[in-house]
């Protein structure tokens, strides 16, 4: 089997926060007090991670644990990788007021070009961290996209009965025929 293939099935978070740990704290003895762990706990995750890796991250001594050249790359992705996850942990635990609100607008080209610039500076003025897609449409391509759920808001031109059931509409504006 491919080491790369191998590594990426094999390796746990608990690989990476013990590497960091060893590097930040220089000494598997305070690691492993800074993770809660016993020291052979500690050093067994880490030979482990150099089993996977299949390289020495560590060069170990009477005066610590120093990074090896490898240690030094390893440690630049490990970092990322874990601050990759506390982001995406921080970000599923905002507030749900704080959440980024994404609304997905369909519109007829005649509805963008006109009316649709100041409704959307309006609409951020009350809601300055949501975000709007739009997409031109047709109208019956909007139409079928308001009913599949592809849209949250459509504006488009009144249709016959069959094409409106099931939408819920309000009238903005009359066109006159002149």
């Amino acid at each position: 089997m491919d080491k790369n293939i191998l590594f990426n099935q094999r390796i746990r978070l608990r690989h990476l926060h013990t590497f960091v740990a060893v590097a930040q704290q220089g000494t598997l003895g305070r690691a492993a007090e800074t993770l809660s762990l016993s020291q052979p706990a500690l050093s067994k995750t880490l030979n482990e991670l150099e089993e996977l890796t299949g390289v020495r991250l560590f060069e170990r001594g009477r005066l610590g644990a120093q990074l090896t050249t490898m240690g030094e790359q390893f440690l630049i992705h490990a970092v990322k990788v874990l601050d990759a996850l506390n982001h995406a942990g921080q970000s599923v635990n905002l507030p749900v007021s704080t959440r980024p609100v994404v609304i997905r607008l369909g519109a007829l080209t005649t509805a963008a070009m006109g009316m649709l610039p100041q409704i959307l500076d309006r609409f951020h003025q009350q809601q300055p961290h949501a975000t709007v897609q739009v997409a031109t449409l047709h109208n019956n391509v909007l139409l079928a996209g308001l009913r599949a759920g592809e849209f949250e808001i459509g504006i488009g031109r009144m249709a016959d009965s069959d094409m409106m059931a099931g939408l819920t509409y309000e009238l903005l504006f009359l066109e006159s025929l002149k």
